[in-house]
């Protein structure tokens, strides 16, 4: 009788367990290997791109930001819209994951089932409408950087295969006993009220240089304020960077130039910096 109110009991607790623990189902999948970028060269410049993360929404809410390539779970059955937009680090740093918002969302409708992997394969994005390229250099022909007044040497173009990332690209070669260098853009008119605006660049570089922002007030004045240092790269790197805090320092500014220089003490080495589809963007 003992064992048999035992067994009555275990059977109770096992049967209590289930009930306060249900078996959890089975999720459905998301993979994502890469997302593109597609641009109408005439107006947007070059496709070249570093999107790392998927922002990933279903049905408007957002289930999370993923390294590329993911597979993520999801305990959604059936069909569902998708919407996926490309996430970039912002001033190439890695711990700044920025949802970048001058990227269109890759909509879709999908249908999920337990167990199942959707792949999504061949997701590609575009620049979203209505956005103003202030500056997009692609050093193909005449192109608009010139040396600061104070500084030793110039930006030039080259198309040396064994160089160039897309054709065409800008360099400034620092040779030994040049202590600095300096070269702007061409003056552009910017909104200064909080509106994003972007700095876009592929580069490679030798040694470390400084991106300013150079703003000219209402008095004009003209102020230099550092944006970004920019450590050595071997390879061609793109990066993307914010220019709106930058600007609000000089708040009646906006006329501005984008600065790219160096300064150092010893100058018994030789340095490269090259440049590429430099875009200041803004909406």
């Amino acid at each position: 009788m003992k064992n048999f109110l035992t067994f009555i009991l275990l059977l109770s607790v096992a049967t209590s367990c289930n009930l306060i623990n249900p078996a959890e189902p089975a999720p459905s999948y998301l993979q994502i290997d890469t997302i593109a970028l597609t641009t109408d060269y005439a107006t947007q410049g070059s496709a070249s791109h570093k999107i790392r993360d998927a922002w990933i929404y279903l049905d408007n809410q957002l289930v999370g930001a993923y390294e590329l390539p993911c597979r993520i779970p999801v305990l959604s059955t059936g069909e569902h819209s998708l919407s996926v937009r490309g996430g970039v680090w912002l001033n190439g740093i890695s711990a700044m994951h920025l949802q970048y918002s001058f990227y269109e969302f890759i909509d879709r409708t999908i249908t999920l089932e337990p167990g199942q992997v959707n792949h999504l394969s061949n997701l590609s994005t575009t620049y979203i409408s209505g956005l103003t390229f202030a500056l997009n250099e692609d050093f193909s022909g005449l192109y608009s950087f010139e040396k600061s007044d104070d500084s030793p040497v110039g930006m030039v173009a080259e198309f040396d295969a064994a160089n160039a990332f897309e054709g065409g690209y800008g360099v400034v070669r620092v040779d030994t006993g040049m202590y600095n260098f300096e070269v702007k853009s061409k003056e552009m008119t910017l909104p200064n009220n909080g509106t994003n605006v972007y700095l876009e660049m592929n580069y490679k570089n030798s040694a470390t240089f400084q991106v300013l922002l150079q703003a000219t007030d209402i008095f004009g004045n003209v102020i230099n304020n550092n944006v970004l240092t920019v450590n050595p790269r071997e390879e061609w790197n793109k990066i993307y960077i914010e220019l709106k805090p930058a600007m609000q320092l000089t708040t009646t500014a906006t006329r501005f130039r984008v600065l790219f220089g160096m300064q150092r003490t010893d100058a018994t080495t030789k340095e490269n910096f090259f440049f590429d589809n430099v875009k200041v963007i803004y909406n």
